[in-house]
């Protein structure tokens, strides 16, 4: 990662961490006190064998040192222990924040970013990859908040019992920390190339498991069996090539380490022998036994930061890669929220005049879009497969805006108001349902918490639901799961109708709000339909002619524009594309 790079990311996640700083101060207070007392344990234990070798006559003082020894030895894990509990706490507070500013994020969105990735990238960015960063941020903070004590208070103490064997430690340590930075920079490359990975076979795992029927329908098991080798294939090379780049940092850091300990050992024996031939006191730099004994303590303590943010490297380097990935998507702008302006209700008229719209600016889509849509009045859109219905509905919803022209309420251009206050003012039944994790009467009532038993059994009643939820030994009470599984598209269609009927919103969208459900029921549900309508604006997108001949105005649209406008008869009578479907659908 570039040094920029590397900042951004720091700074993007010392943000949260910084929101907690109690938590963090306390937390790094312990760690020093606990780390500062692990370092002068080793000096002590070097008076102890200076007092032993000197031939210690006061076997008295013996227990004193060890008592000193043991005493320091505790609370230094003490402070250690509270330090971890309070820095890790904070890690996973600091993760569950981003966490939550991403599904923030996701909500917020234009539809045109969210449509950009897969469903199973963007829950491998909630979950997978906040436990890596999670992972690595407590990592991170432990060795470096740890390690600069470390450092700090053993070259104070080295220096106290040898300046010079301290200078030649501190001269020749940062050469482990240089072998593995740039083994480390050669690495990156690896660990981007395994979190694109991964987010690939979250993205196809999930649409392969939610599949599984078309799948087997189609005979497809093997070929995707195919397709997902290779992505696993891919992740597993990936995946290899990161952990052996990683692996390769640590026995070379030990390697270098070893060869300094050596040195440290020569230089402080020469030392030795030197304070004894009365050189080494002259130059100001005597060292006893217990000193040299110490010091080796203190050679491997000061390489251990070294050493440790080389064991680790693999995962800190895995946290980073996650962590871009979760502040790419936090870091996109949000959904600009509209206009200031409220939706006076019920809305006179909706017009397109001469609306233009495109997904991709190279690939004009919506051309010269014109009809109007009076209050009170059913609008069915009509026309064959990929010809914008459902784009026409995003516009009035505005999920998309229009690229030229104007979307007009009651003379207003559609800007001038909000988007969310445009959205309540509809109710959506769509052919894909969505229902959520809980109980039949949760998801009824998704649109009016507060609705009572009557209400929710009353909407269940006009949707046909209830004599299926009857049959259940709960219930309304009965939990489905997130998708609704255990139920038929048909049965999970109801509750989505059942939910409108509940809130009877000022403006409806039915998008084949009745494809799944049969013959017989779909008759008495468009009855309750057409009653729920009454005198409310409703666009209706429709594959089975029959539902829509009733319709005040009908839009028939193919290749983005509008091809033909008008009642069902005057369109029978024109005999154009209208007259075509229409006939293709009675089987002539």
């Amino acid at each position: 990662m570039k040094a920029g790079k590397k900042s951004v990311l720091l700074r993007a996640i010392s943000r949260y961490s910084l929101r907690h700083k109690g938590r963090l101060i306390c937390g790094l207070l312990c760690l020093v006190v606990g780390t500062a007392l692990s370092m002068v344990i080793p000096m002590l234990v070097g008076n102890a064998v200076d007092y032993a070798v000197a031939g210690a006559k006061d076997l008295g003082a013996i227990p004193v040192y060890c008592a000193v020894i043991a005493s320091a030895t505790c609370l230094a894990g003490a402070f250690t222990w509270g330090g971890n509990v309070l820095l890790s706490t904070l890690c996973f507070t600091t993760v569950r924040d981003i966490r939550m500013d991403l599904y923030a994020k996701l909500l917020t969105l234009p539809l045109s970013e969210i449509e950009g990735y897969s469903r199973g990238d963007l829950m491998s960015r909630m979950t997978t990859m906040g436990e890596n960063l999670s992972d690595g941020l407590y990592q991170l903070i432990m060795q470096l908040s740890s390690g600069a004590v470390t450092m700090i208070v053993t070259i104070v103490c080295m220096y106290i019992l040898n300046w010079a064997v301290a200078t030649v430690i501190v001269c020749l340590t940062p050469l482990s920390a240089l072998v593995a930075h740039l083994i480390a920079k050669r690495n990156r490359v690896a660990f981007k190339k395994q979190g694109e990975n991964i987010g690939r076979m979250s993205g196809m795992s999930e649409e392969y498991i939610s599949g599984s029927r078309l799948l087997r329908s189609y005979g497809k098991v093997a070929e995707s069996e195919a397709e997902f080798a290779k992505v696993n294939d891919d992740l597993f090379k990936s995946g290899l090539a990161s952990q052996f780049a990683g692996a390769t940092v640590n026995p070379l850091s030990r390697f270098v380490n070893n060869i300094i300990y050596a040195v440290v050992v020569i230089v402080g024996g020469v030392f030795v022998l030197g304070t004894y031939g009365g050189w080494a006191g002259a130059a100001g730099a005597a060292l006893s036994i217990g000193g040299l004994s110490a010091f080796l303590s203190y050679a491997n303590q000061f390489a251990r930061p070294f050493n440790d943010l080389t064991n680790v490297a693999v995962e800190l380097q895995t946290a980073a890669a996650s962590g871009r990935r979760i502040f790419r998507i936090i870091g996109l702008e949000d959904e600009d929220k509209g206009g200031t302006a409220k939706v006076d209700l019920p809305v006179d008229y909706i017009e397109f005049d001469k609306v233009s719209f495109s997904y991709s600016p190279d690939k004009p889509f919506i051309r010269d879009l014109s009809f109007r849509a009076d209050g009170g009045s059913k609008i069915a859109l009509v026309g064959t497969t990929g010809s914008g219905k459902t784009t026409v509905i995003n516009l009035i919803m505005r999920f998309y805006d229009p690229d030229g022209g104007n979307l007009i309420y009651d003379g207003e251009d559609i800007r001038k108001f909000s988007r969310a206050d445009v959205r309540r003012s509809f109710g959506m039944v769509l052919q894909d349902t969505w229902l959520f994790g809980g109980t039949i009467r949760e998801n009824i009532a998704y649109g009016k918490p507060d609705a009572t038993e009557e209400e929710i059994r009353h909407a269940a009643e006009i949707a046909h639901l209830d004599s299926f939820v009857s049959t259940l030994a709960d219930g309304y009470d009965t939990v489905i799961s997130g998708d609704g599984e255990e139920l038929s598209e048909g049965q999970k269609q109801l509750i989505a109708i059942a939910r409108v009927f509940l809130v009877s919103p000022e403006m409806l969208i039915l998008d084949e709000a009745t494809a799944s459900v049969d013959a017989i029921t779909e008759r008495s549900v468009q009855s309750a339909f057409a009653e729920l309508m009454g005198n409310k604006t409703t666009f209706v997108v429709a594959h089975r002619l029959s539902t829509i001949k009733d319709s005040d105005l009908i839009v028939v649209m193919d290749g983005g524009k509008v091809v033909e406008k008008g009642t069902h008869d005057e369109l029978v009578r024109l005999g154009g594309l209208y007259s075509e479907m229409l006939k293709a659908a009675c089987g002539e």
